[in-house]
């Protein structure tokens, strides 16, 4: 009897939302068959252009990733700040930290991710968008997903501040 082929793996495990300025999301890493692991990047889009970068590498033996959004200020009288964001795998002992200035003007955003249990099929060579906030500054925002964004890349150098989170896989 023949072995059902591994493939590699992301899987959509969770998304928190709690309390309301910040977003969690959880993938559970099934990687080592054909992707040896993979270049994730934080990327700040304002205007047309990508302001700010966090890169974190991920590879074959990690098991979890999670990506945590605070947008520092939402909801106060002070107004928004700045976004704090967190990438980190298993134990958290490999994650990265930043804080992303964001427009005075942010008045709400839009966050996108993908489906409870959803599973990504990835390969070498391949990008995929794992999560983006999209932030109203006072011309609204469009709705957004990941595959849109990646279907659409003119959408970062369109919209006037957008934070994507990407994946690049990387061969065995």
């Amino acid at each position: 009897m023949l072995k059902p082929k591994r493939e590699d793996t992301l899987k959509f495990v969770k998304e928190n939302v709690t309390p309301a300025n910040m977003q969690c999301v959880d993938y559970e890493v099934n990687l080592g068959t054909n992707v040896g692991g993979a270049t994730i990047i934080a990327e700040l889009w304002q205007n047309g252009a990508c302001t700010e970068s966090l890169p974190v590498v991920l590879n074959s033996q990690n098991s979890q990733l999670q990506i945590s959004f605070l947008v520092d200020g939402f909801g106060t009288n002070e107004g928004v700040q700045g976004l704090n964001i967190q990438i980190g795998m298993d134990d958290q002992a490999d994650s990265a930290l930043a804080f992303f200035e964001l427009p005075s003007q942010v008045i709400g955003y839009s966050f996108a991710a993908y489906e409870d249990k959803e599973i990504i099929k990835v390969h070498a060579g391949e990008e995929h968008i794992l999560a983006a906030m999209e932030f109203d500054v006072g011309d609204g925002v469009e709705s957004i997903d990941c595959v849109s964004l990646l279907d659409e890349p003119e959408r970062l150098t369109s919209d006037s501040c957008l934070l994507i989170v990407r994946a690049t896989f990387t061969e065995n």
